[in-house]
């Protein structure tokens, strides 16, 4: 097989590759190493490639592998890495300025668990500054393009992880979401993620936005290959104060059992606010569903967007705040304008209010999950974003978001911590990627995976290569 097709397999393809002696996973991280140099330089999806080591790391898999001691089916596969999360001897800068040349002394959970499953970390993936934005148009770093239209954004804020997946830099990668900043980039740039239940995956040693609301979780192109990624990242970790004990499994087991008599719920009030294209791509997702066998029903679980719309911004604001104050009073030109101005109201917010948003969100995480059990629904399916990709600002400090003026659909599912995934489902006129977003029951993320695999059985859409870079 050509390199430049070996990048585009699947994590599931590319090991079982490896495991049958087809595939070495020296040459896989060389061709994704070569990747990396034919494109990154129109896309900005890097600002660290980890060559050296990565070749080491490769060539410990391929060792593995020919000894037949492979550590799982991550072992030899390439990795791209949000520069959030701490890497051992590596640069982390949380993409500000501030943290340029800090490099931390351990990986952080996540890495670690990464490394002890075999993976070959390639490099870190670009951010928007703090994870406090939607765009990846980072004033320090450079802006992230979207792979299939160059002038528009990735999403954010990982959107350098999903622009490495969208072409073959990486064949997974790390994210963060605190509103929908693993889902909405997967959505802008045509693959998948998933932000797990809260507390499964580690947030110890990540750069940290909200503890109320962060997440980790993993991107990849498909949710088989999410799936693969989870079973390795979840656990407990005494390190994080909010990992919580919960029985590990194997989200692969039972992945291709469809969705023939699931009941899945459309939430009408937020599709109102949909696109056209938008609009038309998740109405083909229905049928789809329905041609495989599950029932589609409307169901509001909540008064409207107005109900939550401004609630994590507030409750992100504030904590922001606490977690930057020392940047924020001592250095503020090392956090760019647009994010100062984000974490602007937090440092105003009276404590009370604070307090009542907490209250608040609990209230909506209780009623979503309600929405659910009392009714005998499996799934919310909704798009994952109201609008394709925009054009990229050409003034980061300003960092224009029109998608916020119609909102987005993701962050009430970090209000609820509930699973939510997101998988490429079709194009708007433009020939931009649209999202399908698939959210289930609290520790029901192999639910929300199974329903996803399905969906990606029955399309194609997880198979599109960027026609730039195809």
């Amino acid at each position: 097989m050509p390199l430049n097709d070996v990048v585009y397999l699947s994590i599931a393809e590319a090991s079982a590759d490896i495991e049958a002696g087809k595939l070495s996973p020296v040459d896989l991280t060389r061709a994704t190493l070569d990747r990396i140099r034919e494109t990154d330089a129109q896309l900005n999806s890097y600002v660290l490639v980890m060559e050296e080591s990565a070749l080491a790391e490769a060539e410990a898999a391929a060792e593995r592998a020919r000894t037949k001691s492979r550590l799982g089916p991550l072992d030899g596969i390439p990795m791209g890495i949000k520069d959030l999360y701490d890497t051992a001897g590596a640069v982390t800068t949380g993409g500000t300025g501030a943290y340029r040349f800090r490099v931390p002394a351990a990986d952080s959970t996540p890495v670690a668990r990464l490394r002890a499953a075999g993976a070959v970390i390639v490099g870190k993936t670009n951010t928007h500054e703090l994870a406090f934005g939607g765009s990846t148009n980072n004033v320090h770093y450079g802006p992230t393009h979207n792979p299939w239209m160059l002038g528009r954004i990735p999403g954010g804020s990982s959107g350098g992880s999903a622009s490495a997946l969208a072409v073959g830099q990486a064949m997974g990668a790390l994210g963060t979401d605190t509103g929908g900043s693993i889902r909405s980039p997967a959505a802008y740039c045509g693959v998948t993620g998933i932000k797990p239940t809260w507390g499964l995956s580690s947030r110890a040693g990540v750069t940290a936005l909200s503890h109320t609301l962060d997440h980790t979780g993993p991107m990849a192109r498909t949710a088989l290959d999410c799936a693969l990624m989870l079973n390795a990242l979840q656990g407990f970790d005494p390190q994080d104060i909010d990992s919580v004990e919960h029985p590990t499994e194997d989200f692969t087991a039972g992945i291709d059992g469809g969705v023939r008599g699931m009941t899945l719920a459309v939430i009408p009030s937020l599709l109102a606010i949909a696109a056209p294209g938008v609009r038309a791509a998740f109405a083909a997702s229905l049928a789809t569903f329905e041609s495989l066998g599950a029932k589609v029903v409307n169901l509001e679980p909540l008064l409207g967007v107005d109900d939550w719309r401004g609630l994590t911004q507030g409750i992100i604001a504030v904590e922001a705040c606490d977690y930057h104050e020392g940047l924020l009073a001592q250095d503020p030109p090392s956090i760019g304008a647009a994010v100062r101005a984000r974490m602007a109201p937090g440092l105003a917010m009276p404590a009370y209010k604070y307090a009542r948003a907490l209250d608040a969100r609990k209230v909506l995480e209780k009623r979503m999950h309600a929405g659910l059990k009392d009714n005998g629904i499996d799934a919310y399916v909704l798009p994952s974003t109201p609008l394709t990709a925009w054009e990229i600002d050409p003034d980061p400090d300003r960092d224009a978001n029109p998608g916020m003026t119609r909102g987005g659909f993701t962050s009430i599912f970090n209000i609820s911590r509930q699973p939510s995934i997101s998988v490429p489902n079709g194009f708007d006129a433009e020939g931009l990627p649209t999202g399908l977003l698939i959210s289930t029951a609290q520790w029901e993320d192999a639910k929300a995976m199974r329903i996803a695999h399905a969906f990606q059985q029955a399309t194609d859409f997880h198979t599109k290569r960027p026609p730039l870079f195809a």
